[in-house]
């Protein structure tokens, strides 16, 4: 009874052990996962395919630089350029609208992608011209930094959002 019970577990362990083995050489293709929460992956559909990432395998996150907005005369300089730009639409919308796109090692920004929440942080739709503004307004910006580490140029994940009430720019964040 014993011996059975021992060939029963050795056989269930190398079913188990050769199930893992032949996972782990089953490699999901690149745009199967990402390898981080928030990667942001090339889309033909939407992403100019001009715009070069210097090192797809390692794209920084913006903290991981000294600023929260790496722009060329800070935060002040780049809030009062979308002010300038910004046109009030007849919208009447509240929430938020958040664009995060990439910053590549030579200061060019690319893979856009928007999302727009409720008061609650609840996505929602917002105002479609509202939203294409901004949207356009933080693409022809040309002040952002290049990121750098360890001597080198590196490319960064960086994002806005703007705070709208009653169809109006409120604030901008980070």
């Amino acid at each position: 009874m014993l011996h059975q019970k021992i060939k029963t577990m050795i056989s269930r362990v190398l079913a188990i052990s050769l199930i893992f083995l032949i996972a782990c050489q089953s490699k999901p293709e690149k745009d199967e996962i990402l390898r981080h929460v928030g990667d942001i992956t090339f889309d033909p559909e939407i992403d100019n395919v001009d715009f070069e990432i210097c090192n797809e395998n390692r794209i920084y996150q913006y903290y991981n630089f000294s600023n929260a907005i790496m722009y060329e005369g800070e935060k002040a300089t780049l809030v009062r350029e979308i002010h300038n730009e910004f046109e009030v639409t007849d919208a009447d919308d509240n929430g938020y609208i958040s664009v995060r796109f990439v910053v590549n090692c030579k200061g060019q920004t690319g893979r856009f992608r928007v999302t727009t929440m409720n008061d609650d942080y609840q996505e929602i739709q917002l105002s479609t011209a509202l939203t294409n503004q901004l949207l356009e307004i933080v693409k022809s910006r040309k002040g952002w930094l290049k990121g750098e580490s360890r001597g080198k140029k590196r490319d960064y994940y960086q994002y806005l959002t703007f705070k709208i009430k009653n169809g109006q720019l409120i604030d901008i964040m980070p």
